[in-house]
């Protein structure tokens, strides 16, 4: 343990010893010490070898603390980020709202293909059978493809991944 010795107030001696300057240490770097304490723990950390090689590696974290906040932040353009963000929900109320018409208009199609074509009794049956297949195969694929979609979405791995 190393102390310094420093002339206090009244003639006495003020030793500072590593323990206590590790405790000052952070407010030595944020410059939260009065004026007295901060040539403490600048002698000290002249004469103590520790001390000052835990002081710079407070300053390198600091200065890699910084350099990732910075690297984090959105751009200081705000007006760009918000014009992202205003366009990505354009985006996603578009695509929701298309695929609601979509459904809403196959759907009706599909019941009036049920109810003028497959149950009308003039039609060949052949015709009817073929295009009930067909019909019910593409609502089986669509059916397929949305539940694929929703599975796929909850067990993403990269999902919170920024790209």
């Amino acid at each position: 343990m190393m102390a310094t010795e420093r002339p206090g107030t009244g003639g006495e001696k003020r030793a500072l010893r590593c323990q206590e300057a590790r405790v000052m240490l952070m407010g030595f770097l944020d410059g939260e010490l009065s004026p007295q304490e901060v040539r403490q723990i600048e002698d000290h950390l002249a004469v103590c070898v520790d001390c000052r090689s835990e002081e710079r590696a407070y300053r390198r974290l600091g200065k890699v603390t910084e350099e990732m906040i910075e690297a984090g932040r959105p751009s200081a353009n705000a007006d760009v980020a918000w014009a992202g963000i205003y366009s990505r929900i354009e985006r996603r109320i578009g695509w929701f709202l298309t695929w609601a018409g979509l459904t809403v208009l196959t759907l009706f199609g599909l019941w009036q293909m049920i109810n003028g074509f497959l149950l009308d009794a003039s039609a060949p049956l052949a015709l009817r059978v073929g295009t009930g297949g067909l019909l019910a195969g593409g609502v089986i694929l669509l059916i397929s493809f949305v539940r694929e979609r929703l599975f796929h979405r909850r067990t993403e791995r990269y999902r919170e991944v920024q790209r």
